[in-house]
């Protein structure tokens, strides 16, 4: 019932509870809920009862996700709706696209090799067209585009790689806003730990001469301390590795006038940061739950997300994920771990500048980082 927008919510609300709670005490019973839920939530799209299209494809992104990774194929369910989520027209009404976007990622996540990868074209499209033509929605067309780069093998995404960094710089120039900023900063992040920094350096470099000057001088320089708290720690280490591993920066073109300045810039970022160390998974979970249980507490009049046009559902909300995990626990002690190994193999020249370049409180910064790790540097 549109006029009781409530009582619709909570309605799918609950049914989320219902979903999480049995599949949390048995995953098995997550087929019986797609076999009783699909013909049922199948309605919607077809007679298109618009206020329910956002709550149904939370709801099913949430089931997609739930599936374990690399198990039995797909039901053709999700093959028969994902057809239908790349419709232009489903993306045309503005309350659909937060959904959309996450289930669309539940798909390049689940299935991003068989199903996605046959539209591989059209998924790019709706990324150009989200950061091309929204600033309303132009971070959930980054979100999908970062999911592509953490899910896909790196060649399916090798010949398209120069036409998304046009789109991308094309909207800077055009519409730059800080939003925007923080979400190139983070794809840049996550471009340079799957493709490498040599390879971030070359794309830049390969749409204008000397172009990364300009990326890190007017973007990672004044920018990095301002992306979320739960970005810092993906940009920190990507930060590192573009310092420490391609020969452009260690002792090519740009090391006389970038490495110090990136370098200061990262020990900041670190300054500024609460959340560079992993969870545990059960610190992970208690955290996701309070977060939904707090956030369907609040009235939604007064939540921010809510409109009539889109509402999010506290308990199918995604959780965060640390992409490093246990691998690196701490990006303080990983920059103290590459940095003795800069310095070993290159002696005499990044300690001097470091000692010579740094302020007495980054030094001391690096000296705690290097304890931490038990690491020195010579």
């Amino acid at each position: 019932n549109p006029n009781k927008p409530n009582f619709n919510h909570y309605l799918f609300e609950t049914i989320t509870v219902l979903i999480r709670t049995s599949i949390s005490k048995n995953p098995g019973v997550l087929d019986q809920f797609e076999q009783i839920l699909f013909p049922v939530f199948t309605p919607v799209f077809t007679d298109d009862i618009a206020e329910f299209v956002p709550y149904v494809l939370q709801i099913i992104g949430f089931l997609l996700e739930s599936r374990p990774s690399g198990s039995t194929p797909i039901p053709d369910a999700y093959r028969a709706l994902f057809q239908l989520i790349l419709t232009p027209s489903f993306w045309d009404r503005s309350g659909n696209i937060p959904a959309l976007s996450r289930l669309l990622q539940a798909y390049i996540e689940k299935a991003g090799e068989t199903i996605v990868l046959e539209k591989l074209t059209t998924v790019l499209g709706i990324f150009q067209r989200l950061v091309s033509q929204s600033k309303i929605h132009d971070h959930e067309g980054f979100a999908i585009l970062n999911c592509l780069i953490i899910n896909l093998p790196s060649t399916y995404l090798n010949n398209y790689l120069k036409d998304i960094f046009v789109v991308i710089f094309t909207r800077l120039t055009k519409a730059k806003t800080q939003k925007l900023i923080r979400c190139i900063i983070v794809f840049f992040s996550y471009f340079i730990i799957k493709y490498g920094a040599k390879e971030f350096i070359t794309q830049i470099d390969s749409i204008q001469a000397n172009m990364f000057r300009m990326v890190v001088e007017r973007l990672f320089i004044p920018e990095l301390s301002k992306i979320d708290e739960n970005d810092k720690k993906l940009c920190a280490i990507a930060i590192i590795h573009l310092l420490c591993d391609p020969e452009q920066m260690t002792k090519g073109i740009y090391f006389n006038d970038l490495w110090l300045i990136l370098l200061q810039a990262l020990l900041s970022l670190f300054q500024s940061s609460n959340d560079l160390q992993i969870m545990s998974a059960a610190e992970r979970k208690k955290q996701a739950q309070d977060e939904a249980e707090e956030e369907l507490l609040v009235g939604l009049d007064d939540t921010p997300d809510y409109t009539p046009a889109f509402s999010r559902l506290a308990f199918a909300k995604k959780p965060r994920t640390d992409l490093f995990g246990s691998s690196i626990p701490d990006a303080r002690c990983h920059l103290a771990k590459c940095l003795q190994t800069l310095t070993s193999s290159h002696p005499n020249q990044f300690l001097s500048v470091m000692t010579n370049g740094l302020s007495t409180e980054h030094l001391l910064d690096i000296q705690k980082y290097c304890a931490l790790a038990n690491v020195t540097l010579s």
